[in-house]
């Protein structure tokens, strides 16, 4: 009942979405799944710190994060993103620590109304393992937004990820850890529909290949007056491996 209830609610925001979208150019909107894999150079510094809940079936998290890019010039981007992470199951304890430091960099090489840009990122080991962090994962990725007469957008993601995995075999008589890499192909896609000059409605899936992951979300975007940015985003798992419920928050600053 409560993915029931979870999808009708995206589906009546994006409903809404479509119905009232108005002309504005969604250029400075940022996307909420592939964050650092879009397809916009965005042209000033920008940051955003933010809160993520999630249930899964045996246990729930609490993530608190920040995350921001840098414009290297007109057409290439650095960003990064690092938080901390908790999470409790329904029976025993729970473990918390810092996660993992993502590093990521694109290109836009297709400017315009349609964006085409291409990527890659990687993540050092500096997070617990005890959160399942410590892992040198890598990949590359390739994205676009086009615009549409009226403002609204539409975005998409392909991506190949390297996931560090750890596996035990037994030689002899010692127990001897093995670190291999999972191969996992990512797609996504999404639409951006303004309200107004202020508010833009965000909806996206996204699809791992490993993992059974796949997850839907709606979100919001209003733009401050002060020049910041205020987020929200509910997301609904379709897949095991995806939360049964998200909830996130945040604030962003343009510098």
């Amino acid at each position: 009942m409560k993915k029931v209830a979870s999808l009708s609610v995206i589906v009546l925001i994006l409903c809404a979405a479509f119905s009232y979208a108005q002309k504005n150019q969604a250029d400075d909107v940022h996307i909420f799944q592939t964050y650092l894999k879009d397809a916009v150079v965005f042209p000033s510094p920008y940051g955003e710190a933010g809160l993520i809940f999630s249930t899964y079936e045996y246990f729930k998290s609490f993530q608190f994060g920040i995350q921001g890019g840098f414009p290297i010039t007109e057409a290439i981007e650095v960003a990064g993103q690092i938080g901390f992470l908790s999470w409790s199951p329904d029976e025993g304890d729970g473990e918390s620590g810092l996660t993992d430091l993502t590093v990521s960099g694109r290109y836009n090489f297709l400017p315009g109304i349609t964006k085409v840009s291409a990527g890659g990122y990687v993540t050092l080991p500096i997070g617990e393992e005890k959160i399942g962090q410590s892992r040198l994962n890598f990949g590359a990725f390739g994205a676009l937004r086009h615009s549409f007469t009226g403002g609204i957008q539409v975005s998409g993601t392909l991506g190949l990820d390297f996931f560090e995995t750890t596996t035990y075999e037994i030689e002899g008589y010692e127990l001897k850890e093995k670190t291999e890499y999972e191969t996992s192909f990512l797609l996504g896609g999404g639409g951006i529909f303004p309200i107004n000059e202020q508010i833009s409605v965000v909806s996206e899936l996204n699809i791992w290949t490993e993992g059974d992951y796949m997850l839907l979300t709606g979100g919001v975007d209003y733009k401050l007056s002060m020049g910041g940015r205020l987020r929200g985003a509910l997301g609904i798992g379709l897949d095991d491996g995806a939360p049964d419920f998200l909830l996130s928050a945040g604030f962003l600053y343009p510098f």
